[in-house]
């Protein structure tokens, strides 16, 4: 890697050949510049065409306002709010600066916690992007496609519309390792359009009575009704048994494009953020394990996703038609917030 000296150095050597050259031989200088350089082809012909300057331009790098101090604790506030992303952090530094500095888990001096509190969203993305953690464990997608019914089940696609709670896009979540063979558990994935609420729950298989059982139990202990219902194409889903149990539940049944992932974009979302997180690649397959997962899934979990944890929802999509760039604008969302509004319709029972 060639200093910048290095670089004018070589600059004023080139220049002078440059300049006699004919033609061939100034694409072969050329060539050379670039290839010991680095710069852009563009940017290299600007500078052997122009005249050399008189004096060099000095660059004072700029003074790093938020340094390791203040980079530390940011990453102590972020894994405490369980490393969610950046834009959903940002707005609650202050009152999580605040309870940890109560509790004694966070000690810093008065200036890195005035740089936290009026630290941007872009500095804040820019110092947890290099802190993102992704698993080595990949797997194939093990939904099966029900063949039966299909004809019956109406296919929804495009934006929700719906602003009141109870219509559910669903998913499954293979906890089956590095292999798909034999018995292992699930996880059924619910999230709310309306205000972002999500449940999960386990299952051993994909198998239909297992799935429609843990549904209902999840649907019983949803803080209103549900409904409607929006899974992909999967056999566990669109079979007799699930069609029965909607139509005595009065839920609509829907279904998304086969292979198209995005028409379940909101559900494909917490697969990650409620289910792979908390659980990982790891296999499971015991009833132990199944019931662990359930009680952590029905309690703990639960709560703490739904009260705990902010959720982003899409305010305004903006389209430059000139530039053809779209710009968005989200807004964040408190779920137990939802429950308090007057004109939320809710059933607790």
């Amino acid at each position: 890697m060639m200093s910048k000296l290095s670089k004018r150095e070589y600059l004023i050597e080139v220049k002078k050949k440059y300049w006699k050259a004919d033609k061939k031989d100034k694409t072969q200088l050329l060539n050379d510049f670039c290839c010991f350089t680095k710069y852009h082809r563009k940017y290299a012909l600007d500078l052997l065409n122009k005249p050399l300057l008189k004096k060099w331009k000095r660059y004072k790098p700029r003074k790093k306002i938020y340094d390791q101090p203040v980079t530390d604790a940011l990453k102590v506030l972020w894994q405490a709010a369980d490393e969610v992303c950046g834009e959903r952090l940002h707005p609650f530094i202050p009152d999580l600066l605040e309870k940890l500095i109560v509790f004694n888990r966070l000690n810093i001096n008065d200036e890195v916690q005035k740089k936290l509190l009026k630290i941007s969203l872009g500095s804040v993305k820019k110092i947890l992007s290099k802190e993102l953690k992704r698993s080595l464990i990949r797997i194939g997608g093990t939904t099966r496609p029900g063949s039966l019914l299909k004809h019956e089940i109406a296919i929804r696609y495009g934006r929700w519309e719906e602003t009141e709670p109870g219509w559910f896009e669903t998913d499954t979540v293979a906890h089956c390792g590095e292999t798909v063979q034999c018995q292992f558990v699930y996880s059924l994935d619910l999230v709310d359009i309306a205000t972002g609420w999500s449940e999960q729950g386990a299952t051993t298989g994909k198998g239909e009575k297992a799935t429609v059982t843990r549904m209902d139990q999840i649907r019983k202990r949803l803080p209103f009704r549900m409904k409607g219902l929006d899974p992909d194409n999967g056999s566990e889903f669109i079979n007799w048994q699930m069609k029965r149990y909607c139509e005595k539940n009065k839920v609509t049944l829907t279904r998304s494009r086969p292979y198209h992932k995005n028409d379940n974009a909101h559900v494909e979302q917490k697969n990650w953020t409620a289910i792979r997180q908390l659980v990982g690649y790891s296999r499971l397959e015991t009833d132990k394990q199944l019931n662990i997962l359930n009680d952590l899934y029905a309690n703990e979990w639960r709560l703490y996703l739904n009260f705990f944890q902010p959720t982003m929802k899409l305010k305004e999509k903006i389209k430059n038609t000139e530039t053809g760039k779209t710009k968005k604008k989200y807004g964040l969302i408190a779920i137990f917030r939802c429950f308090l509004t007057p004109n939320c319709s809710i059933n607790t029972q």
